[in-house]
């Protein structure tokens, strides 16, 4: 089993007062919004800014783009996946440039984000997630052709595309959910809160602009005081090459 779970007692919560390229411990569960700085960011004339974790199996990043500076220009480097939390842009899918609005994910995206011609505000966020299954072509998945599952508290949005998936959830306040464990890592961004997110022993009020990591193989729950949000995909456990679809809580679909 792995040392971090051998060493809960030991485990000490880190605020980040910087990013570094450097990964965050691998005993760290939260980075909280307001403990580190906003990178500010340049593409061409466009400026945006962005803030980001580099997490032990991924990094998350949210670009926030502005209408006053330009709009949106971003070039798509090691980016995996992407969610469009408001506004729009246009990015490349397979080769061809696709437009891309609030509540769409593409995996796998190419070339430059953007909105030539018509700039707008926008916030998108990414992840560097690698395929669960070593399957990566690239994929746009419109969120309105998304149907909303999930019942009573929970609310849920699966994007699911070979490889992986992106969740949105919605959670009720005055609820709370089940202790549960899976054998992948979430990787989150809190889009609505505040609630309070527990694992292996711990918890956190965490907000809006919050990352959590769920570490595969520890249990973890939520209580939910208010209406509240995340974003979310899936990442390999550090100590796992690829995922058995078989076998994985947060399965990737059958191909």
């Amino acid at each position: 089993m792995r040392s971090i779970l051998i060493l809960a007692a030991c485990m000490l919560v880190t605020p980040l007062s910087a990013m570094s390229d450097s990964p965050v411990a691998d005993d760290v569960y939260v980075i909280f919004d307001a403990d580190f700085p906003m990178i500010e960011m340049s593409d061409g004339d466009i400026t945006y800014s962005a803030k980001e974790v580099n997490w032990p199996t991924a990094r998350v990043r949210v670009l926030m783009f502005d209408d006053d500076s330009g709009g949106v220009s971003h070039p798509i480097t090691d980016e995996t996946l992407l969610y469009v939390l408001s506004g729009a842009a246009t990015v490349g899918v397979d080769g061809e440039t696709v437009s891309i609005v609030a509540g769409d994910v593409v995996s796998f995206p190419s070339g430059e984000l953007g909105n030539p011609g018509a700039p707008a505000d926008a916030t998108i966020v990414t992840w560097t997630a690698p395929s669960l299954t070593g399957e990566m072509p690239p994929t746009l998945v419109k969120g309105a052709d998304v149907a909303e599952g999930g019942g009573g508290a929970i609310k849920l949005k699966r994007y699911e595309f070979p490889g992986n998936s992106v969740r949105a959830v919605k959670l009720a306040g005055g609820s709370s959910t089940n202790p549960n464990s899976a054998k992948t890592d979430s990787l989150i961004y809190v889009t609505g809160g505040p609630m309070t997110f527990h694992q292996n022993g711990q918890e956190f009020v965490v907000n809006t602009g919050d990352f959590i990591r769920e570490i595969a193989g520890l249990q973890h729950h939520w209580t939910i005081t208010s209406d509240s949000g995340f974003v979310t995909t899936s990442g390999k456990p550090l100590d796992m090459d690829q995922i058995n679809p078989d076998e994985a809580t947060d399965r990737p679909p059958e191909r």
